[in-house]
């Protein structure tokens, strides 16, 4: 067996041991949009589908099923050259690649607890981009949410910021965001406490986002960070750590491996402020 049949037999291993692994562990249906996000070097159409899935067995039964889909279409400047390109005394030269695009990502998870107890959760989320030159872009997004297991009966966002690319190498990409958004949200609260349900803040919002591809682009690595606080009270705050490993398996098919760790300073009333999530999911891309 030559090496790179071994090699590949070892990824499909991995691939295959981490698969069952995930079968013990609570999957997670929320996406990071930073880690959906894909670059779009030519104009037109791309697509992406998630599934996941857990199952426990014994003192405790769980059983949870989740889905997510990503579509996105990127298109060039009216004028048919990119501003990267403009930018560039030999514009014959330069890269001539989409410098707009927007993509709309949904996921659902639903989960069952002991035969009697039903959770379910949803994200939506869309966003334009629009590249200004080679390193800075402007972005504008709007946001659906609810998560019954944070009492979130509702939570719908707006916002607009600035995208700056720090590090661009052949293998690794870091970015900084930043921007403005208004969120409100309606919490499943007891009935004592039902003026607290409904509330609107104005938050800034702020993320450093770390990618690495392998060599051979088989493997994938995206590190992302947020920081959102309160304009007005600055010890309300989220930070969500979100990381993305991504095994090609096969043409278009990938295992992906996430772990999230969000807090929330100021949850609502029996919810814990710290929540660690690891979850597996099959990625196809058309």
């Amino acid at each position: 067996m030559n090496r790179a049949r071994r090699c590949a037999l070892a990824v499909r291993l991995l691939a295959a041991l981490a698969t069952v692994t995930s079968l013990t562990l609570p999957a997670a249906a929320q996406v990071n949009t930073e880690s959906m996000r894909v670059g779009a070097e030519a104009p037109g159409w791309a697509s992406t589908i998630d599934l996941s899935s857990s199952l426990q067995r014994g003192n405790t039964e769980r059983d949870i099923l989740g889905a997510g889909a990503r579509v996105q279409y990127a298109w060039m400047h009216p004028n048919g050259v990119s501003d990267r390109a403009q930018e560039s005394t030999d514009g014959e030269d330069a890269p001539k690649r989409p410098t707009n695009v927007i993509f709309l990502m949904s996921n659902y998870s639903f989960t069952r607890l002991n035969e009697s107890r039903f959770v379910n959760n949803a994200l939506s989320h869309l966003r334009f981009i629009r590249e200004h030159s080679g390193r800075f872009s402007y972005e504008v997004f709007g946001q659906h949410q609810f998560n019954e297991f944070t009492r979130l009966e509702q939570r719908l966002l707006f916002g607009g910021g600035g995208r700056f690319q720090v590090l661009e190498s052949p293998r690794a990409e870091v970015f900084l965001g930043t921007g403005y958004m208004l969120e409100r949200e309606t919490l499943d609260l007891p009935a004592e406490l039902a003026d607290a349900r409904r509330s609107e803040h104005h938050r800034s919002t702020n993320y450093l986002t770390v990618r690495y591809n392998s060599r051979d682009e088989r493997l994938r690595l995206v590190e992302t960070l947020y920081l959102q606080t309160r304009f007005d009270r600055v010890e309300d705050y989220r930070v969500l750590s979100e990381t993305s490993f991504e095994i090609q398996l096969l043409r278009g098919l990938a295992l992906a491996i996430n772990l999230n760790v969000a807090h929330d300073s100021e949850p609502p009333i029996g919810v814990k402020e710290t929540d660690v999530v690891l979850s597996n999911s099959l990625r196809y891309s058309f």
